[in-house]
């Protein structure tokens, strides 16, 4: 293989150039293994979602190389020539596997003994050793896990070999950059970051039960142990003992298909969250479009009303001025109308959308349900 030296720097610049899937096909590594080089080199890594936005044309943020104290020299990697290149007809399942196999340093086999168990499994056997056959259940001389405890429902006899699996499987993904969690009642491996339902089983074997008026099934242990990933319904499968090979002999296809199966989940949910984020900025635009037709609307409603209230006003005054010139022609201007003439002027100012004088027994009263009124009021006669 052709090796390459390059510094903390240039590594860096790469990183943030392309992503990690993308560089690991000119390197003899994989992306997770690109990934540990970086966190050992204390070099930061674009966060999620940082691809899509450049795809997109969105602005991104990119993440200063930080100083560090670490005494860390060059980088060396081995640039991936022709022959190590994955053959563009394989299948990604099978290129992936072959990856896999031909790992040295991935543990894919599963000791007779457990040496140094993980805590998950420590809680499972102290678990199980005190779990009871229930006499109602259906499945009988079967023994399940409780909650907060790694999902495992076998026979007693089943029960080491099982936990020598799961043991196994837990240090491959971990060893892989993946994990494992308990929640309530169910197991999760984090692959990729994204969360696949896991459970070891031992497979069933239905005896028909026959009592004196009615017929009924139980299920009994067959010692053929099972492991099931459940992502949806789309992404179900399991893996059991056959004549081929035990369930301990296929963790590199266990691992490959979970990690298919994690990518295919994140590129689905990414998909979904940028079909989501589009359609919420959608229907904010719509939102605010509307919003300013509403705001354009009310305000062209207000223009009217106030040109109505000018109108009144014309009309109130003019008629104002008639009332006193037709009581001075008669000479019956009395104190009483020069009163009323004098409160009708302030009213009508009070109306005037120009003046809009203040009134204390008038404060709150809005000035264009006046307006309103004398629509329904006129809706009346000339409908």
């Amino acid at each position: 293989m052709k090796a390459k030296t390059i510094s903390r720097k240039e590594l860096y610049e790469l990183v943030w150039a392309k992503p990690l899937t993308q560089l690991a096909k000119q390197y003899d590594l994989s992306d997770n293994g690109l990934r540990k080089i970086c966190i050992k080199h204390e070099i930061p890594l674009p966060k999620r979602g940082h691809w899509a936005k450049m795809k997109f044309g969105k602005k991104t943020i990119k993440t200063p190389l930080p100083k560090t104290h670490k005494k860390l020299g060059d980088i060396k990697l081995c640039l991936r020539l022709e022959e190590n290149k994955i053959d563009p007809y394989m299948s990604k399942y099978n290129a992936l596997k072959n990856e896999i196999k031909n790992n040295p340093s991935l543990p894919l086999s599963v000791p007779p003994r457990m040496y140094k168990p993980d805590i998950l499994i420590q809680n499972a056997k102290s678990d199980l050793e005190t779990s009871n056959f229930n006499p109602s259940y259906q499945y009988k001389d079967i023994i399940h896990t409780t909650k907060g405890v790694l999902n495992i429902e076998v026979s007693k006899q089943m029960v080491p070999r099982a936990l020598r699996f799961m043991n196994a499987l837990i240090k491959l993904l971990r060893k892989r950059g993946h994990d494992i969690i308990v929640e309530e009642y169910i197991t999760y491996a984090i692959i990729f970051e994204e969360k696949i339902n896991i459970k070891c089983r031992e497979k069933s074997k239905r005896v028909m039960v026959k009592k004196e008026k009615w017929t009924n099934y139980e299920y009994h242990p067959s010692g053929i142990l099972k492991f099931k990933m459940d992502a949806d319904y789309s992404a179900t499968k399991e893996w059991t003992d056959n004549k081929k090979e035990l369930l301990e002999e296929q963790l590199a296809k266990i691992l490959t298909k979970l990690e298919l199966t994690a990518k295919q989940l994140k590129k689905e949910r990414i998909e979904a969250e940028e079909w989501q984020r589009k359609y919420q900025e959608e229907q904010k635009i719509k939102q605010e479009l509307q919003d300013r037709k509403d705001k354009e609307l009310q305000s062209l409603k207000s223009l009217f009303k106030e040109m109505k209230r000018h109108e009144m006003t014309i009309r109130l005054r003019s008629y104002i001025q008639d009332f006193k010139k037709h009581h001075e022609s008669k000479g019956e201007l009395t104190e009483e109308i020069l009163k009323w003439l004098e409160w009708a002027n302030e009213k009508i100012e009070w109306f005037d959308p120009m003046i809009e004088k203040e009134i204390p027994l008038l404060k709150g009263i809005k000035r264009n349900s006046f307006i309103e009124s004398q629509e329904k009021h006129s809706s009346m006669f000339y409908p």
